[in-house]
């Protein structure tokens, strides 16, 4: 009877293990794999490890999901249990028309944005335990009442910086910001104001890319300004005899004039 529940045990186990779908997410342009994309099966929730890797038990939902902000979600259909899966995640493409009216574009931003917090609802709102949640008691309120401290919820405050649910909070709501910024100055726009191209054109975005404090406060025009003013800027600290200069430790990079 012993042997029989040992081999029945080694069965199940052997089950459950072989449920598990294995897969590595990857953004579809630059190759790189992605960081804390959420992997969904039925109920069942994973976050990819900084290789974009992930693991997930099988459920009777045949249906996987994976979604990252910033990036169309994907979804497949799992029959049985397969090899290693490779997926890439389109990063979700900001489309610009000749003529660009600010609320509109702006509610497009919002409305993707409530999307992704919707989505992510409970990423965005974790706030975690604080030391003052550790101490149960209220003596002023309560006169002769002692203070108790609860060493559980003390050692998760202390030491909540370090979980995965307080980096992925705001590694979720720094994409945000930096997606609002991407709205506002992108390859499409700077490159039509300024009519720089290619490597010239990354190393302009690079060096006067504006802060999400200052995209959020000024207007499209007041963009449009700042850009122009840039690369006023741009071109006469850094333009001589035809060649710009970036950084005078890096190489420097041809600049055509129209």
């Amino acid at each position: 009877m012993r042997y029989l529940l040992l081999f029945v045990f080694l069965i199940l186990a052997s089950c459950c293990y072989a449920q598990q779908i294995k897969g590595s997410v990857f953004d579809k342009d630059t190759k790189l794999p992605i960081n804390s994309a959420i992997v969904s099966m039925g109920k069942k929730q994973v976050f990819t490890n900084s290789f974009g890797e992930f693991s997930i038990a099988a459920s009777g939902n045949d249906s996987l999901k994976i979604a990252r902000f910033g990036y169309n979600t994907y979804r497949t259909v799992i029959s049985n249990v397969m090899a290693p899966i490779h997926v890439e995640l389109e990063p979700a493409k900001i489309v610009l028309n000749e003529v660009i009216v600010h609320s509109n574009r702006e509610r497009e931003f919002k409305k993707d944005s409530a999307e992704n917090r919707l989505l992510y609802a409970k990423q965005f709102n974790y706030k975690g335990p604080t030391v003052m949640d550790a101490f149960i008691g209220n003596p002023i309120k309560n006169p002769g009442e002692l203070i108790s401290i609860d060493v559980g919820t003390l050692i998760r405050a202390l030491t909540k910086k370090s979980t995965r649910e307080y980096k992925f909070n705001k590694l979720l709501l720094r994409d945000e910001q930096v997606e609002y910024v991407n709205q506002k100055f992108n390859h499409g726009i700077v490159s039509k104001i300024t009519r720089l191209k290619g490597d010239t054109l990354s190393a302009f975005m690079m060096q006067y890319r504006p802060t999400y404090t200052f995209a959020h406060k000024v207007t499209d025009y007041e963009m449009e300004l700042y850009i122009k003013d840039c690369y006023k800027k741009f071109l006469k600290d850094g333009l001589k005899g035809g060649e710009l200069f970036i950084d005078s430790k890096k190489d420097s990079v041809q600049v055509e004039l129209n």
